[in-house]
């Protein structure tokens, strides 16, 4: 999968609530390809997301082809280099509580083909347990001393050309999805967006009630971003996003089944929402990183702050 790595203009980024006078100094970010770099807040980056990364192997399981070992995972493989590295004293230098960030932006690859809409979670899991991880990521950054957080929301995946029907402008057989048409596509949309809309809304309810009901983490703030939503807004707005002519159904980088033989679109990338048939484009993740900017400072309408 393509790793998002892009950086917007120069901004300034300060907190709120009890955090109000400070700007954050560093910035940590766990989770898969979706997860983007943001180079121009003034923050130094401490980036753990993985390509092809699920939250945990013990609940949905990739393997790497040729390296006969499952894709790092949040839970197993990024905690455990985070908290490695902030045990060793000398990468975390000015590392406190109120001055560092930690998102987490994951769901992709346990929700769609080869996780949970194609049934090939792990036995006895289910989308409860996929939320209870997300949780203890938190808990795993909170006994660290994080105390401000970020979880981003899941993508509308239902929009991306991978789960689109081939009917209505969708890919066929893909590098991401070798034989999707085997599959009835229909169904298969209509299912990935049940997933990410329950999953959405479980975090909707869940994270007010561990912070301001369980206390779960006492004296942290929690930040919901909605970039569902904000993707679906440039989705059916992308005028007001996207440089003419504007292309929300189609995608700019095709690749065969192999990954390979890959051919860019003549249009601009600037002109499309979805880079591949299922990554957002550059200029999709440069309006995510502007919004979270908003969202941890308080002005966005795409966030929602407890704590």
């Amino acid at each position: 999968m393509r790793f998002v790595l892009f950086a917007v203009g120069a901004l300034a980024v300060t907190a709120r609530a009890s955090y109000a006078s400070d700007r954050f100094d560093n910035l940590v970010t766990f989770g898969d390809s979706y997860t983007f770099v943001e180079q121009s807040t003034g923050a130094t980056y401490f980036d753990y997301a993985v390509s092809g990364a699920t939250c945990s192997n013990e609940i949905v399981a990739r393997y790497v082809a040729g390296l006969n070992r499952t894709f790092p995972a949040v839970l197993e493989d990024q905690l455990p280099s985070f908290v490695a590295d902030v045990e060793f004293e000398t990468l975390y230098t000015n590392r406190t509580a109120d001055n560092t960030v930690y998102a987490l932006w994951i769901g992709t690859n346990d929700l769609g083909y080869g996780a949970f809409s194609t049934d090939s979670q792990a036995p006895g899991t289910n989308i409860t347990s996929y939320i209870d991880c997300v949780w203890s990521v938190f808990d795993t950054i909170y006994a660290t001393g994080g105390r401000r957080f970020v979880l981003l929301n899941t993508a509308p995946l239902q929009l991306a050309p991978l789960y689109v029907p081939q009917s209505s402008g969708g890919v066929g057989d893909n590098q991401f999805w070798p034989n999707k048409t085997a599959y009835n596509e229909t169904d298969y949309q209509y299912k990935i967006l049940e997933y990410t809309q329950l999953v959405d809304r479980l975090f909707d309810y869940g994270v007010p009630f561990e912070v301001l009901v369980k206390g779960r983490w006492p004296d942290a703030t929690f930040d919901i971003f909605d970039v569902n939503s904000l993707i679906t807004d440039i989705y059916e707005n992308p005028s007001a996003y996207l440089d003419a002519p504007v292309n929300v159904t189609g995608w700019y980088h095709n690749c065969n089944t192999q990954g390979s033989d890959c051919v860019d679109e003549a249009n601009p990338l600037d002109t499309f929402l979805w880079y591949d048939t299922l990554h957002p484009s550059e200029r999709t993740d440069e309006i995510i990183a502007r919004e979270f900017i908003g969202v941890v400072a308080g002005n966005s309408s795409y966030g929602t702050h407890y704590g």
